[in-house]
């Protein structure tokens, strides 16, 4: 993911194919993610005389001298630029749609040579929604939370992957390589997982990423990375693991559809995220998967992002007791058929 202007090349501005100049502005400001430089403006063709009406008119707004913010910009982004930093770590991660664990601070990377700061909180409590990076899909797009209102972590550290950094964001191999350092070592592995399922990052840009992190982390590229396609299942399934039950993710039943996964061989679950029933077609059709599956004698256990995040003993119980149950269900069935 790289904002270097070859990609987008530069255009004429004025009345042409993209439209009067206000067009060129929010167009160029969707591009780059709503915050920029001056530099890149110039570079993505826009006059100097430009920009400045679109300051006078209010459709850009001045965050500090050369740096400027589309009205679109959310509060993040603007503190990070305020404070002469680029938002990375965690908090690029979820710009990425990579799992960036539970943090409600924001993280901003700055430079080794930058002044030493004092970054104070953002009095900011603008409603504007989170700025995704512009490339990233919608398939990704799914909620992004912003920082609550703190004194950001502020990071010092040179961005090895400056040529793919936006000017407000650093890069997703930047944002990973401190992440798994910065987060506990399950979230960490979640990110990893993350990272490689939604196809943020190559595998072997990963598997370099985890060769370089701490050991005490013990993060692995491992069969289940891609095969878990969220953070939260990443977390469902590494802890069954743990516990000691065989859980395959990625299971189909027959032609009847994929479940998140099957435990024990006879035990389908499903991990649901806040948007997961957002249309009738998706609501009625996990219903119909799930009735097919008990008609074969797989009982489905469904757990949500806030269950496993908040209430794990209880999800942990319910799959000990859901599979007792079905163990003893099938030894009676045998039994009889005896």
């Amino acid at each position: 993911m790289c904002t270097d202007a070859p990609e987008y090349a530069p255009f004429g501005l004025g009345t042409g194919m993209l439209g009067p100049m206000s067009d060129n502005v929010r167009f160029i400001m969707r591009l780059v993610g709503d915050v920029a430089h001056i530099s890149t403006l110039r570079r993505y063709g826009l006059p100097d005389g430009v920009w400045r009406e679109a300051v006078r008119q209010g459709r850009l707004r001045r965050l500090r001298r050369g740096w400027y913010a589309s009205p679109a910009a959310d509060r993040d982004q603007c503190h990070a630029v305020t404070v002469h930093g680029r938002i990375g770590c965690v908090s690029a991660l979820a710009r990425f749609g990579i799992w960036s664990g539970e943090t409600t601070s924001l993280h901003v990377q700055v430079a080794q040579n930058a002044a030493r700061l004092r970054p104070e909180a953002s009095a900011s409590r603008s409603d504007t929604p989170g700025v995704w990076h512009p490339k990233v899909p919608d398939r990704r797009r799914r909620m992004l939370r912003l920082s609550t209102p703190s004194a950001p972590v502020v990071h010092w550290r040179h961005d090895p992957d400056a040529a793919n950094a936006l000017d407000w964001l650093v890069s997703a191999r930047s944002a990973l390589t401190e992440a798994v350092g910065c987060l506990d070592p399950e979230h960490a592995q979640a990110a990893v997982d993350s990272a490689i399922a939604e196809r943020a990052l190559s595998r072997r840009e990963v598997e370099r990423i985890v060769a370089g992190a701490p050991q005490r982390a013990g993060l692995r590229v491992d069969d289940l990375c891609g095969r878990l396609e969220s953070g939260v299942e990443s977390l469902f399934v590494r802890r069954l693991i743990r516990a000691g039950y065989v859980v395959e993710p990625q299971f189909e039943l027959l032609d009847h559809g994929r479940f998140d996964g099957l435990i024990e061989g006879c035990l389908l679950y499903e991990v649901d995220g806040w948007a997961h029933h957002r249309s009738y077609e998706r609501f009625h059709g996990d219903r119909e998967r799930t009735l097919v599956a008990q008609s074969f004698g797989l009982p489905v256990i469904r757990v949500t992002a806030q269950h496993v995040l908040e209430d794990w003993p209880t999800v942990e119980a319910a799959v000990a007791r859901t599979l007792a149950d079905t163990r003893t269900l099938r030894s009676l069935r045998s039994l009889r058929g005896r």
